[in-house]
């Protein structure tokens, strides 16, 4: 099990211990549901009476708070509480080098090891780095290469040529590499359009669950590094995605669009083809982008307005039908 002085983890994260910095701390915990040998953490100002009277052993917090606890105090709670987790629940790493008898691994890949393979998995002609973990049922296809310390849960797929960095997480139900959307219109129908380009989620790039990432038409869809999407999101073919972007469940960018570094999207954002969002701009969940948006700042709606004028928009149109439209 592991376990850490509470003075341990506050040279962890930057933090100050008031109270007894030798307990022993072997993980996190609920305040309500505390125990001597769990850590609790006070994020917001109506969690104090938990404080108060939890059983926890110890307490993050940004300032001092009555608590019988051993107090660790640090700057930014949920850093610190990130930070900390991570310490006592990293993701999966490969240890023994382990490849499943069920597993069907092409005799060409190259396996750096130690790496471990899952039940029924299926490895190309590939590369794969070591530290890396490939749980069951996923398909890794000819001239993909896995950097070192990466984790693919069950049922990805990872289609031909795509390529990821190190410590790339990628969750079930993900499909990396798959065809983007390229049909032209014939007298006789649809034709398709052979996508001929490729996948890259450079270093530290996680996708949660059911994530859809097309290749490029003929260049390489591209997620920059530290880029974290959340379930059901789908990234066309030719998108560029910069550095240390999130976005939640469900959005969409349409092929050729391209989104700035550390820009955050809220859930069901829907971005069209072609066009440029730059950097650090903050998009509210539900809204549209049609045009390029360069200058930082935050942005709502449909059509999209600067975050402010969208909630006097909003204000206005909430008195308006309170009044049932009377002037």
């Amino acid at each position: 099990m592991t376990e850490a002085t509470v003075a341990a983890l506050a040279d962890l994260v930057g933090g100050r211990v008031q109270g007894d910095g030798d307990r022993l701390v072997r993980g996190l915990c609920d305040l309500r549901a505390g125990a001597q040998d769990r850590l609790g953490f006070v994020r917001h100002a109506k969690y104090l009476p938990l404080a108060k009277t939890t059983a926890a052993g110890a307490v993050l917090a940004a300032e001092p708070v009555d608590t019988p606890a051993t107090l660790l105090l640090v700057d930014d709670v949920h850093v610190a509480y990130a930070r900390i987790s991570s310490f006592f629940h990293p993701p999966p790493r490969a240890s023994e080098h382990q490849i499943h008898p069920s597993a069907v691994v092409d005799p060409r890949a190259e396996l750096i090891a130690p790496v471990r393979i899952g039940p029924n998995a299926v490895v190309g002609n590939c590369r794969i780095g070591r530290g890396t973990v490939v749980f069951p049922n996923v398909t890794i296809g000819d001239g993909c290469v896995l950097g070192e310390d990466c984790t693919i849960y069950a049922n990805v797929a990872i289609y031909d040529g795509v390529r990821l960095g190190n410590r790339v997480i990628v969750h079930s139900g993900s499909v990396l590499g798959s065809d983007g959307f390229g049909f032209a219109q014939s007298k006789d129908g649809w034709l398709k359009v052979p996508q001929l380009g490729g996948v890259v989620l450079e270093d530290d790039v996680e996708l949660q669950a059911g994530v859809l990432v097309d290749r490029g038409a003929l260049g390489d869809t591209r997620i920059g590094r530290g880029t974290k999407l959340d379930n059901a999101c789908h990234v066309a073919h030719n998108v560029q995605i910069g550095r240390d972007v999130v976005m939640a469940a469900g959005c969409f960018l349409a092929g050729s669009a391209k989104i700035g570094d550390r820009c955050v999207f809220g859930g069901d954002v829907g971005v069209v083809g072609h066009i440029e969002v730059g950097a650090d701009v903050r998009i509210g969940g539900g809204s549209m982008v049609f045009k390029d948006l360069v200058e930082p700042g935050e942005y709502m709606g449909h059509p999209l307005l600067p975050m402010r004028q969208y909630a006097r928009l909003a204000k206005t149109l909430r008195r308006f039908g309170e009044s049932g439209g009377a002037s």
